[in-house]
């Protein structure tokens, strides 16, 4: 009989063919449990592989949330005083939101207040004596201050000044000047100043021979209903008048028929200082307000 033939590997075998005995023998029920066995290898091989890939992509969601929140982390901490920052701005837009219209609604509440106001008007007078020896032909200065903290309503400096010759019945001085320098003194325009010649050699007089005199008239309100800023503003026009400093200079000039060789002159200063307080008139629990 003849036969088939296979090759396997560069050999050849002979298949012999099936008899009718072997066909016989070869039932139906052995070729359905090889085909079940083999539908259950391929299910098993199938369900594995289903398996093996939910369990990748199981695993790669897990690995990316990891991998998500360490990023987020890593961003956190880099950039913290960023992030920080923002939430204040946030925090800090979100406050006034709130916070200005409120204050804007309590400032036009408020306001400045009107009232009655009254004003007190407080002196102090000091005075200054002080002798100075003048060469011939020299200068001498003397001075005096006021801060910014005072108001000057009234200055008066007087020179007084004598000799008396060893001759008999001669009685002469040395020309003596006495200039003011106001220089440096605020508001000087407002004073009303009086004055003797600057210059003179008539040591004969009672009392100074050259004096200045400056004079503030302050205002005669006594009450005024506005603001306090109001109230404060009729002070205005007097406000730190006479602050600075205050030069005297002193000059000798010798005569021609005296042989001294100068002159004592004797300065006197006198000065008032003063300060205003308001007061509330309509509401006696109010303090004092120096202008």
């Amino acid at each position: 009989m003849g036969g088939k033939f296979l090759a396997e590997g560069g050999f050849s075998r002979c298949v012999p063919p099936l008899s009718v005995d072997d066909e016989e023998d070869f039932d139906d029920d052995e070729l359905d449990d090889e085909f079940d066995e083999e539908s259950d290898a391929e299910s098993d091989e199938e369900w594995d592989e289903d398996f093996d890939a939910e369990s990748d992509e199981e695993w790669d969601e897990d690995f990316d949330a990891m991998t998500l929140v360490a990023a987020t982390a890593r961003f956190i901490v880099r950039f913290r005083l960023a992030l920080a920052a923002l939430m204040v701005v946030g925090m800090l837009v979100t406050a006034a939101s709130v916070v200005v219209p409120m204050l804007f609604s309590s400032e036009g509440v408020s306001g400045p207040q009107s009232h009655l106001w009254g004003f007190q008007v407080k002196t102090s007078d000091d005075s200054t004596f002080q002798s100075i020896f003048v060469e011939d032909g020299t200068t001498e200065i003397i001075t005096f201050e006021f801060d910014e903290s005072t108001n000057v309503s009234h200055v008066y400096v007087g020179a007084h000044f004598s000799e008396n010759n060893e001759n008999v019945g001669v009685n002469l001085c040395d020309y003596v000047t006495v200039i003011m320098n106001l220089e440096e003194v605020n508001r000087t325009e407002r004073y009303e100043t009086s004055q003797t010649d600057s210059r003179t050699n008539d040591c004969n007089v009672e009392g100074d021979a050259i004096w200045y005199n400056y004079n503030l008239t302050l205002p005669t309100i006594s009450q005024f209903e506005g603001t306090a800023a109001e109230a404060r503003d009729q002070w205005e026009i007097v406000n730190m008048t006479g602050v600075g400093l205050w030069v005297i200079e002193i000059t000798v000039d010798a005569q021609a028929l005296l042989e001294d060789s100068g002159e004592d002159v004797d300065i006197t200063i006198n000065t008032m200082e003063f300060e205003v307080l308001m007061t509330i008139l309509d509401d006696s629990a109010e303090p004092q307000v120096e202008v």
